[in-house]
This record gives C-alpha cells, sequence and structure tokens, in this order.
C-alpha cells in the first residue's frame, strides 16, 4: 500500500467566505480549524470541506495562479512528500507555482484543465 497521499479535502476558493461560511453552518457542519478569519475547515461526520478566500491565497500565490481558482472547487491534496508527488505527475500536468510557507509547502497543479493542491506539511 503506498502512503504517498494523506487525504484530501474539497477546497473552495472564494471572495469572501463569510456568506458561504454561513450557509454551511446552518446545514450543520462543524468548524474546526478557525485560527485565520480567511480560511475555515468545516467537518460533517468523517469528511472535511476548506472555504478559503482570494485574499489568503494571494498572501503565498501570485494573482496570475489563483485567478483561475477562484469560484472553483479544487482538490486539497496533503502528501507524505511534496517533491515524490510532482515527480509522479503525469507529464501533462503542470506545477503552477510551488511555495512555502507557516509549515507547509504547498504546489499549484493544473492537468487538463483541472487544478489541484498538493501540500505537505513541514512542521
Amino acid at each position: 500500500m503506498d502512503d504517498l497521499v494523506r487525504r484530501v479535502s474539497p477546497m473552495m476558493v472564494l471572495p469572501d467566505i463569510r456568506p458561504v461560511l454561513k450557509q454551511y453552518l446552518a446545514l450543520g457542519f462543524e468548524p474546526v480549524d478557525l485560527d485565520d478569519p480567511d480560511c475555515v475547515g468545516l467537518r460533517a461526520g468523517n469528511t472535511y470541506l476548506i472555504l478559503t478566500s482570494v485574499r489568503l491565497m494571494q498572501r503565498y500565490f501570485q494573482p496570475g495562479t489563483v485567478r483561475p481558482l477562484v469560484g472553483s472547487t479544487v482538490p486539497y491534496i496533503y502528501v507524505t512528500s511534496l517533491a515524490e508527488a510532482v515527480r509522479r505527475l503525469d507529464a501533462s500536468a503542470m506545477v503552477v507555482e510551488e511555495v512555502e510557507g507557516e509549515g507547509v509547502r504547498e504546489a499549484v497543479v493544473v492537468q487538463h484543465g483541472q487544478f489541484m493542491i498538493l501540500a505537505e506539511k513541514t512542521d
């Protein structure tokens, strides 16, 4: 069994997370990560959802990297090794941008018009 991928959570990239957060809370989701008002983790049973703002994304990534993600839901894939995950990508995949900050190394990847974010915890 390969243990490169630890888990995946859908991540919504939004201009303002507040109205969407309000709706998910009304549906019964439980907030699990409230350290940053621009990024909130939500849980429903054994499933998770991440709401993140454009403002937060642009703290780490270039505006041109963030722009195509706005208004979409992107798989946020936690991996044990970002370098190994990138190495295993198909030749048709492209790493748009790779950054490191606040205990995580991340890469925005696009393949056939579909985006994903690979993330490795560094602390």
